[in-house]
C-alpha cells in the first residue's frame, strides 16, 4: 500500500506546495512578534480568520513549525513541586524550531477560565519548560545515527539567542492573553518574525531526525539512508515491526530518506483532506489541484479507495482498495410503485451516490429528505455515529450487521454479497417498519410500501434469472382480484400467500381496538410456517370484534380457503408475496 501510493502520487509531494495549498489553521490565537516585541495577532475560529493577509503568511510558517505527532514531541519534561503539588511540562509544547512556541491555553495558569483546569502549570514552571525545549532543539542531530541525516544543526549560540527572544516574547504575549477571558480550549501559537525560507530551513533540522520511526535501526546503502517506516505501522524502538492490529497490513518495511520525506508530505495531505471523510477516492490521474469531494463523479478510472482516520495528530489508513476502471455512473436504476395497477416511476438514477442516498432515506432515515446518510456513517464509524443516533434499535442492529455489504455495493463496485442477502435485508426492514407504524398508530402501509418497492426495484435491477418482478406482481394482483370478485378458488401457492396478506390487512384495519398492540401484529408479520400463519390469521379474526358481516361473501370465501388449504411451497420462499398482499390496495374494500 505505502509503495503503491508513493509510486502513483509521490511526484506531487516531492515538495510541500500541494500540502500547503490545502492546509488549514486550527482554532486559536496566532501571534507574530518582531525584534522590538511588537506583535500582530490573528484569531482563527472554524477555519475563519480576522486578517486574511496575515493568515496567508502564518499558514505557511505554521506548516513548517508543527511537530509530527505527540510521540515525536521534543523533550520538555521539566518537573517542579510547589506547595506539595508536582507540576510537569511533559508534552506541553508542540512546536519544532527556535522561532516558534506552540501550546494550549489549558496548560498555563490564568489562560482558561475553568475551576477544574488540572493540567495548568504556573508561569515560572512553564518558562522552565521553554528552557528544556531549547535544550532539546540543541540535541537534534547529536547522535551518530541522526547526524548523517542532517546537512546542518543548531549551534549553542543560536539556541541561546532565540531562547532569550522567545522568553521575552512569551511575557508580552501572556499579558495580552490574560485579557481574553477564554472559556474553552484553544491553541496559542507564537512566531518570531522571519522569512518563510528561514522557517523551512530550521524545520528540516527537526523533521529529518524524526521522520523514521526510530533512528536506531538506520542503515546506509549506496549513498542513501534507510530506516523503519513510520507510516501505518505500529512501531516502536523496542519492537520495530510490531503489527498494527487495526489494518490489513502485517509487514513493516524500510524506506529511504528521500521517500520518507515524500511520505510525510503525503500523510499530512491525507490527514488534512481525508480524516474527516467517510471515504476518500483518488483516481490515478488525480492532480491534487483541489480537495476531493466524497461524492465526486469518477468515470472509468483506476481508483484508490481509502479510509483515512486521524491518529495522534497524523493520518492512518484503515482501509485501502485499488479498483480498476472505477465508475460512479451506473446503468439506470428505476424504482416504481409496483403494487399499483399501473406502476409509475417514483425514483430513477444513473449515479451510485443517488442510489445510496435514496436507499438510506427509504430504508433507514426518518424521512425522505434526511440530511444524514446513516448507511455511509455505518461503514467505519458505527460506534461514534450510529450507536448514539436517534435510529430505532432494529435499524442500528441491521446497519451494524450489514454495513460491509453496503460499503461493497455503494463504494467498491462489489454487488454479489449484497445480492445474496438482499431478500433477508429487505424482509427484516419491511416487517419491522410495519410493526413500528402499527405501534405508533401511523398509516402502517405508507413507509413499508416504499421500502417494499425499493426491494423489488433491486431485485429487478440485479435480475440474474431473467424474471420480470413487475410483471410477476401485476399478473398475481389481476389473478387475485378475479378470485375475490368472482368467488373463484385459490389455485396456486403464490395466490394463497398474496391473499393471506390481503386477509391480514383487512382484519387489522377493521379492528375496533383503540390500538393494535405488538403482540397482535408481530406474530403474524414474522410467521415462519404455514401453520403459524393460519393460527395468527384465525387469532386476528377472533381476538377483537370486527365490523364484518357474516354474509360478506368476498371475505368469507377467501378466509375459509386460507384456513383450509395447505400450500406446497414453504412460507420462507413466499415472504415477498405475503408482504405484497399486506401492502397493496386491499381487494375487500373494492
Amino acid at each position: 500500500m505505502t509503495y503503491d501510493l508513493l509510486k502513483i502520487f509521490g511526484k506531487y509531494f516531492q515538495d510541500e506546495k500541494v500540502v500547503i495549498d490545502s492546509y488549514e489553521l486550527t482554532d486559536g490565537y496566532y501571534y507574530v512578534i518582531d525584534e522590538n516585541n511588537n506583535f500582530e495577532k490573528l484569531l482563527v475560529l472554524n477555519n475563519e480568520s480576522d486578517n486574511y493577509e496575515l493568515e496567508k503568511y502564518i499558514k505557511i510558517i505554521d506548516f513548517y513549525s508543527k511537530y509530527i505527532n505527540s510521540n515525536k514531541a521534543l523533550d520538555t519534561s521539566y518537573k517542579e513541586k510547589i506547595d506539595g503539588k508536582e507540576y510537569s511540562m511533559l508534552k506541553k509544547i508542540c512546536s519544532n524550531n527556535i522561532y516558534t512556541l506552540f501550546f494550549k491555553n489549558k496548560y498555563l495558569e490564568g489562560l482558561l477560565n475553568k475551576d477544574d483546569n488540572k493540567d495548568a502549570v504556573p508561569v515560572g514552571v512553564f518558562k522552565s519548560g521553554i528552557n528544556k525545549y531549547y535544550e532539546s532543539l540543541l540535541k537534534l542531530g547529536s547522535s551518530s545515527k541522526e547526524e548523517i541525516l542532517l546537512k546542518e544543526k543548531y549551534t549553542e549560540n543560536e539556541i541561546e539567542i532565540y531562547k532569550e527572544k522567545m522568553l521575552k516574547a512569551f511575557d508580552v504575549i501572556y499579558d495580552d492573553l490574560k485579557e481574553q477571558e477564554m472559556q474553552k480550549e484553544n491553541w496559542i501559537k507564537i512566531f518570531l518574525k522571519n522569512d518563510v525560507e528561514e522557517y523551512k530551513r530550521v524545520s528540516e533540522i527537526y523533521v529529518k531526525t524524526k521522520l523514521f520511526n526510530t533512528n536506531d535501526n538506520n542503515i546506509e546503502l549506496n549513498g542513501k539512508t534507510y530506516g523503519s517506516n513510520n507510516y501505518n505501522y505500529g512501531l516502536n524502538s523496542k519492537k520495530p515491526y510490531l503489527e498494527l492490529k487495526s489494518t490489513n497490513y502485517k509487514v513493516g518495511s524500510y524506506v529511504n530518506d528521500e521517500d520518507i520525506q515524500i511520505l510525510n508530505n503525503l500523510y499530512i495531505w491525507l490527514y488534512n483532506n481525508g480524516a474527516g471523510k467517510t471515504i476518500l477516492k483518488l483516481p490515478e490521474d488525480w492532480k491534487f489541484n483541489g480537495i476531493p469531494k466524497e461524492e465526486e463523479d469518477i468515470i472509468d478510472k483506476n481508483t484508490y479507495i481509502i479510509k483515512v482516520v486521524g491518529n495522534n495528530g497524523t493520518a492512518r489508513i484503515d482501509d485501502y482498495r485499488y479498483t480498476s476502471n472505477y465508475n460512479t455512473k451506473i446503468r439506470k436504476f428505476i424504482c416504481k410503485d409496483y403494487l399499483d395497477k399501473e406502476p409509475k416511476i417514483i425514483f430513477e438514477t444513473e449515479n451510485i451516490y443517488g442510489l445510496n442516498w435514496y436507499t438510506n432515506n427509504i430504508w433507514f432515515a426518518e424521512n425522505e429528505k434526511s440530511s444524514k446518510n446513516y448507511i455511509r456513517d455505518s461503514y467505519y464509524d458505527f460506534d461514534l455515529k450510529i450507536s448514539k443516533s436517534i435510529l430505532s434499535n432494529w435499524k442500528k442492529e441491521m446497519l451494524k450487521q450489514y454495513n460491509n455489504l453496503f460499503l461493497e455495493l455503494f463504494e467498491q463496485e462489489q454487488e454479489s454479497n449484497f445480492i445474496n442477502k438482499l431478500d433477508e435485508i429487505a424482509i427484516r426492514i419491511i416487517e419491522n417498519m410495519y410493526i413500528d407504524n402499527l405501534k405508533q398508530n401511523k398509516n402502517y402501509i405508507h413507509n413499508p410500501r416504499k421500502a417494499f418497492n425499493l426491494w423489488i426495484a433491486y431485485k429487478q435491477y440485479f435480475n440474474k434469472k431473467g424474471e420480470d418482478e413487475e410483471m410477476k406482481i401485476n399478473n398475481l394482483q389481476e389473478q387475485c382480484e378475479k378470485i375475490v370478485n368472482e368467488g373463484r378458488k385459490i389455485e396456486t401457492d403464490e395466490q394463497y400467500y398474496y391473499l393471506a396478506g390481503q386477509v391480514a390487512y383487512y382484519l387489522l384495519s377493521r379492528s375496533k381496538a383503540d390500538k393494535l398492540t405488538q403482540d397482535v401484529t408481530e406474530p403474524f408479520i414474522k410467521a415462519n410456517t404455514t401453520k403459524k400463519l393460519k393460527n395468527e390469521i384465525e387469532f386476528l379474526y377472533e381476538k377483537y370484534k370486527y365490523d364484518i358481516y357474516l354474509n360478506y361473501p368476498k371475505f368469507n370465501n377467501i378466509m375459509s380457503q386460507i384456513l383450509l388449504q395447505e400450500p406446497e411451497d414453504k412460507i420462507k420462499n413466499n415472504k415477498e408475496l405475503i408482504l405484497a398482499g399486506l401492502l397493496a390496495n386491499n381487494l375487500f374494500y373494492n
